[in-house]
């Protein structure tokens, strides 16, 4: 209740903006096909140039979130109406209907049970009150996790599965029902990567974390996890097997997003020290407080042209594309002639990128992030404390952990890559909450005893 009374009060002050806006376009461009003509491509963004009509079958992306899109359109005439004007009217300059009630209303059902199984989570990991103090913190996220609510982009299923995922493996290391728990992990995990690629990384990464991180060493958990997860991403790795003749999640994807990121690592190494201070949070406003008007230009998005990002998004991705011959060899290429080429010089870009991945929600992530990584070396030392699951702790944490490194090392790791963090900054908050206030407790009754 406390939770459908904050969002419900918040969520109308959200601005809704249009369907053409942001990474929504692609999602509806391949939903739009799937309604249409019973297919999935890559959308009109990545089809043949000026597609309309039948456009070919694609796997540049993952199809949870788009077939989801596509299902919602069938029953809702107005999404249909502004997922069509978005195709219609694709690369010109146009306001489609932002009418999408169905897609947003299961979105904002699924932040209703994030936030539920934070709560839980915290329980879990250190009694009622944590849950508590963890579900209070969390909501201080509401208002930049609604404005996602209202786009139709992959953050709120994302985040609600993964979420489960860990919420699922706790129950395993408690010992309620190990191997079964540990296969819903498992393919929650599956789902996420079907939503978004990425994701594919943690499956392997969580069957470590169940085969070295629980109580008591067992291969079985490590195996469920594996298992579960192969079975739901094997109906679509055998689909593109079929169409496309490639067995793999998706196709194009993972370098289209790799040469972003290596943009990054052409920056200079006073640009490297700037980059620690343009990535803080209002980190624009400091750089130039420091350094000049146009200190932090580089580190934006596309409103500046000579920005890191634009970089790889368009010049360095046309040159290696050529150079490689396209997306066949694209990945190969890249990390021939820059990643091996580099490697100290990306591990030490992706420093500053973790941290700018890290700080979810402005400074709210900023403190809560030293926290998080105390109670996380903390728990990795086993030092047994009253009231506090290590363990559970860390099968949320170290996935989070993980998934913030990688993004920072493939990918250009914007904080909304990183929402999976919010749970383990909460817990971990509302434990230095507890232990702030137990120390506080002890002291006043030692003092009057």
């Amino acid at each position: 209740m406390l939770v459908l009374v904050v969002m419900g009060w918040l969520w109308p002050r959200e601005k809704v903006e249009t369907l053409d806006m942001f990474d929504q376009p692609f999602y509806l461009g391949i939903a739009h096909d799937v309604v249409h003509f019973g297919r999935f491509t890559d959308g009109y963004r990545f089809g043949p140039p000026g597609g309309k009509g039948v456009l070919p079958s694609g796997m540049r992306f993952a199809p949870l979130y788009p077939g989801v899109v596509a299902a919602a359109a069938e029953l809702d005439g107005g999404l249909r109406r502004g997922m069509d004007c978005v195709v219609d009217n694709a690369w010109t300059v146009s306001v489609c209907p932002g009418d999408a009630r169905s897609v947003r209303w299961l979105q904002f059902f699924e932040l209703a049970g994030f936030f539920w199984l934070v709560w839980w989570m915290g329980g879990a990991v250190g009694g009622a009150a944590v849950g508590w103090v963890s579900l209070v913190l969390a909501l201080g996220t509401a208002p930049l996790l609604l404005r996602s609510v209202n786009y139709l982009m992959t953050e709120m299923t994302c985040l609600l599965l993964v979420t489960a995922a860990m919420a699922a493996g706790i129950k395993a290391v408690r010992g309620q029902r190990c191997a079964a728990w540990s296969a819903a992990a498992g393919a929650l995990l599956g789902l996420a990567a079907l939503t978004r690629p990425g994701f594919l990384y943690l499956i392997p990464a969580c069957a470590l974390v169940a085969l070295f991180g629980g109580r008591r060493r067992s291969v079985k958990p490590a195996l469920a996890i594996a298992a579960s997860a192969a079975l739901v991403i094997a109906p679509w790795i055998l689909r593109n097997r079929m169409v496309m003749g490639r067995a793999s999640l998706t196709y194009g994807y993972d370098s289209h997003t790799l040469v972003q990121r290596i943009a990054f690592d052409t920056m200079n190494w006073r640009e490297y020290g700037m980059s620690f201070v343009c990535w803080l949070p209002d980190g624009n406003e400091i750089g130039r407080g420091i350094a000049g008007q146009r200190a932090c230009d580089r580190f934006g998005w596309d409103e500046h042209e000579n920005s890191f990002y634009v970089l790889g998004l368009r010049h360095m991705l046309y040159e290696t594309l050529a150079a490689s011959g396209g997306y066949a060899n694209h990945l190969s290429y890249l990390l021939h002639n820059y990643i091996f080429r580099m490697p100290v010089k990306h591990v030490l870009v992706s420093i500053p990128l973790a941290l700018r991945g890290a700080y979810v929600v402005h400074w709210w992530g900023f403190v809560l992030f030293f926290v998080c990584v105390g109670w996380t070396m903390r728990a990795l030392r086993r030092r047994p404390l009253p009231d506090f699951d290590g363990v559970a702790f860390l099968v949320m944490a170290l996935p989070a952990w993980f998934m913030l490194a990688l993004n920072a090392a493939v990918a250009v790791n914007q904080v909304r890559y990183n929402l999976m963090l919010i749970p383990a900054y909460a817990v971990a908050g509302a434990l230095s909450l507890k232990g702030l206030t137990d120390t506080h407790a002890r002291r006043v009754l030692g003092w009057r005893g």
